[in-house]
């Protein structure tokens, strides 16, 4: 896991103000950039013990630093996993896709492979529905009821390249379901494939919800 400093100051706790703590690169809950809202819990003649809340994700992760000079050194992380780095605008927009991939994730860290596949598949599920649902592509009972494969020819039909991307996590997260599984099977093609997927939406999000706009009064 990768580490960087976060400086940290306190009026009520001198002895540890102004210090520089170790946090981790990325919110160990959301994998989004991690610059979090950081609180002291106590405090021991060498220790810190301090929740950090990401900007991103709302969520906590606590850690103990061992300070010494003006410098602290991360001695326990929790939660301790190291998810991958999803957009920021994925993040914010979709929080049931962030989990059911973080819950395949760990899934995969802990070698139930056939699991994770059909939580990768499952969470592309999640992310193309909350986008057709977000794009007035159709209503919520529609959208609700129809299956994954009817879903990406309808709302991907002139975007071949989503449409690609799309259907091949479909076919290989099913895979991990079947009794007669293809020994070919690769996690990592599944989750190359959900990536550029990912992407995808990240960039349509981007272009609706432009940080600036012609259509903007200038200052």
């Amino acid at each position: 896991m990768e580490f960087k400093n976060q400086r940290f100051s306190s009026n009520s706790y001198t002895m540890i103000s102004e210090k520089n703590l170790e946090i981790p690169v990325l919110c160990p809950n959301c994998g989004v950039s991690n610059n979090p809202s950081t609180s002291l819990i106590g405090i021991s003649d060498k220790y810190g013990f301090f929740s950090h809340t990401c900007t991103a994700c709302s969520k906590k992760h606590y850690s103990i630093q061992e300070y010494d000079g003006g410098f602290g050194k991360c001695k326990t992380l929790y939660p301790l996993q190291q998810p991958s780095n999803l957009p920021e605008h994925i993040a914010k927009f979709s929080e049931r896709f962030v989990k059911m991939f973080r819950d395949a994730e760990l899934a995969e860290s802990n070698n139930s492979i056939d699991l994770a596949g059909m939580g990768y598949r499952a969470s592309l599920e999640i992310l193309l529905k909350d986008y057709a649902l977000n794009f007035n592509l159709d209503s919520r009972e529609e959208i609700a009821k129809i299956n994954l494969n009817n879903a990406i020819s309808k709302y991907f039909k002139t975007d071949v390249d989503t449409q690609t991307a799309a259907d091949v996590v479909r076919i290989l997260g099913n895979d991990y379901a079947h009794w007669d599984q293809n020994e070919e099977l690769d996690i990592e093609i599944l989750k190359a494939y959900l990536n550029i997927f990912v992407q995808i939406i990240n960039t349509k999000l981007m272009l609706k919800y432009p940080p600036v706009s012609r259509h903007k009064k200038d200052n």
